[in-house]
């Protein structure tokens, strides 16, 4: 609450609670047998009987802990408890920041019933408990209500919980425009539209409104800004713009708590500076479980195995046990180092010796490793024997060991289990296409992909984003757009001249359409992580650094072409796929060429 409340004081065992000035703070006890004997004493005095005294008390229970919630209700189904708008919203409050969300509309309902009036304090607590419950009607209607009571645009708590909800729940452009009709803009409503930009997946945005803050001149970035435009660095691979934000950090003195320490290494990891992401591990004194996972996870992404085994050693000589996720990122680094059988003993052990149940994605690590080691039967009987119920993403773990290994049997199979479960499913058509394209029945091809454009399936385009002198570049696959694209394409065709050169042809098996070769050979050469390090190797200087993120898994053509780039220009490159990252130099890769 922004205004001061008064609160009630027990000076001793006898003595009766008092009304302080307003100046004082309740400091209420969340234990509720120290409640308990406050409401008791305020009963024997009758000071219950005054509605500041009771609300005060309310509220002291309603916001001491989530347990004590429903003693809270007690107090407003009781005939004789005078209430007044400040219980109903503390109870509200209350149930908004609880696991029951639902019940602050409810208790909202029976404040209205009641004839208690809401005020500009009900409507911040009630929509965030609408967007808690992903349920946008409740929200809507509540913005009508604020607009009907002439609330709209007058309190700035009111204003951002509007822009909070309405960038998580309906729309970030709507979130946008009540943002620039808001008459103050605080830490708090920018902290929401950077939120709602970056929770819609449009974290080159949500940095761009970051700068917009900075620019504005009177606002500061506090934790949460930095907490989400680190994880939209980690998103985008942005090192450039993650290494300034860790700088912003530095100048301004924001504290580095060990939340956003944990995002800091989690951003250097995914933006594939493993290195900067061990040191800032080392240096951190407290760790909880959530830095040690973050750092294991970090060390598989990069194919790191051994490492991520000798830190889960280490975790445990430090007395902190591994959770769940990091049992997930364990297995992932047996995944991409091909460590079988290590992969089968955690995922057999892992309920004996952590006392951790198996989750989907536990399931969908191991088959994962299984099906990329050739041990598709052993998968296919692990999904049959779960115990969990399999999702579109367990069968299509095994889809894709099976497009690997070309076992179009049981691939047919894994496709009939995804359209039970999802009908629209992209990779499973896909997969159909690309089975039949493969012994060149066109004619069932055609059928494959009439039906996908009737039924409006979309196979996900290739998309790869590059970071040069601070801007994220976005390419896909057969991209013009770009300013640049002239100069792109010429480096494009010098890098087919050398591929020739080399005695290498793109092996254009893999394209699945009925047309000639040379035009498949157009169709790999475009790639948007070709158009990427393309674009690297015009934008930047001789011998840096080539960074690229790829929303798909890198294709066997284009991991052979960027192993040829990094012998001929001397140039790293380093790739980040959808599965792990792919550090290129001297003319080989980290993965081993397994992957």
């Amino acid at each position: 609450m922004r205004s001061s409340i008064p609160a009630i004081r027990t000076a001793g065992a006898n003595c009766t609670p008092t009304i302080l000035s307003q100046k004082s703070r309740l400091s209420p006890s969340p234990a509720t047998k120290l409640l308990k004997q406050t409401h008791a004493k305020l009963l024997r005095s009758g000071e219950i009987h005054d509605a500041v005294v009771a609300g005060k008390l309310i509220s002291g229970i309603a916001n001491s802990h989530p347990s004590n919630l429903p003693y809270a209700l007690t107090f407003i189904s009781h005939p004789c408890t005078p209430l007044n708008t400040f219980s109903w919203n503390s109870i509200i409050r209350g149930f908004a920041h609880s696991r029951s969300p639902e019940k602050s509309i409810s208790v909202y309902g029976q404040m209205l019933a009641g004839g208690f009036p809401p005020n500009n304090y009900t409507y911040p607590f009630l929509l965030k408990a609408s967007a808690h419950l992903d349920d946008r009607r409740i929200g809507l209607s509540l913005h009508a209500t604020i607009i009907r009571r002439g609330l709209d645009g007058l309190d700035p708590f009111i204003q951002t919980s509007l822009i909070s909800f309405h960038a998580v729940l309906v729309s970030v452009e709507t979130a946008h425009q009540l943002f620039d009709e808001s008459s103050q803009r605080d830490i708090t409503s920018w902290n929401a539209l950077i939120k709602g930009y970056a929770a819609s997946g449009r974290h080159i945005k949500a940095i761009q409104m970051f700068h917009e803050m900075q620019d504005s001149g009177n606002v500061r970035g506090d934790e949460i800004t930095m907490l989400t435009v680190v994880s939209a660095c980690a998103h985008l691979g942005a090192l450039e713009m993650g290494r300034w934000i860790h700088s912003y950090i530095d100048r301004n003195s924001l504290i580095l708590t060990l939340n956003l320490r944990t995002a800091l290494i989690n951003m250097y990891s995914k933006c594939g500076e493993i290195d900067s992401a061990k040191t800032l591990f080392r240096e951190m004194e407290e760790k909880d479980v959530r830095t040690w996972s973050v750092m294991i996870g970090g060390l598989a992404l990069h194919g790191h195995a051994k490492e991520a085994f000798d830190l889960v050693e280490e975790m445990q000589r430090f007395e902190v046990l591994p959770d769940s996720v990091t049992i997930t990122a364990l297995l992932c680094a047996c995944n991409h180092a091909g460590m079988v059988e290590q992969g089968r003993r955690i995922f057999s052990k892992m309920k004996e010796d952590y006392n951790i149940e198996p989750t989907i994605e536990h399931y969908g690590c191991i088959v994962a490793l299984l099906g990329r080691a050739g041990r598709l039967e052993e998968a296919m009987g692990l999904i049959i024997r779960s115990s969990v119920k399999p999702d579109v993403v367990l069968w299509g773990s095994l889809l894709a060991a099976c497009m690997v290994h070309k076992n179009t049997k049981m691939g047919e199979i894994v496709v009939k289990e995804i359209l039970k479960l999802d009908p629209k499913n992209a990779g499973a058509h896909v997969f159909l296409s690309n089975l039949y394209a493969e012994f060149g029945k066109w004619d069932i091809v055609q059928k494959v992909r009439n039906s996908m454009k009737e039924q409006r399936i979309h196979k996900p385009p290739g998309l790869s984003l590059i970071e040069i002198n601070g801007a994220v570049h976005e390419f896909l696959s057969g991209d013009s757009s770009h300013p640049q694209f002239s100069r792109i394409y010429m480096m494009l065709d010098e890098i087919s001249k050398l591929v020739s050169l080399k005695g290498q042809n793109f092996p254009t098996g893999g394209v699945s359409f009925d047309i000639n070769e040379e035009d498949k050979e157009v169709c790999l050469s475009q790639h948007s992580e070709k158009l990427a390090v393309a674009f690297g190797l015009i934008s930047t200087s001789p011998g840096s650094v080539i960074r690229i993120i790829k929303n798909l898994r890198i294709c066997r053509d284009c991991h052979a072409v960027m192993k040829m780039i990094s012998e001929e220009f001397g140039r790293v490159i380093v790739v980040r796929d959808c599965n792990r990252f792919h550090h290129f130099g001297g003319g080989v890769c980290s993965c081993g060429d397994y992957w």
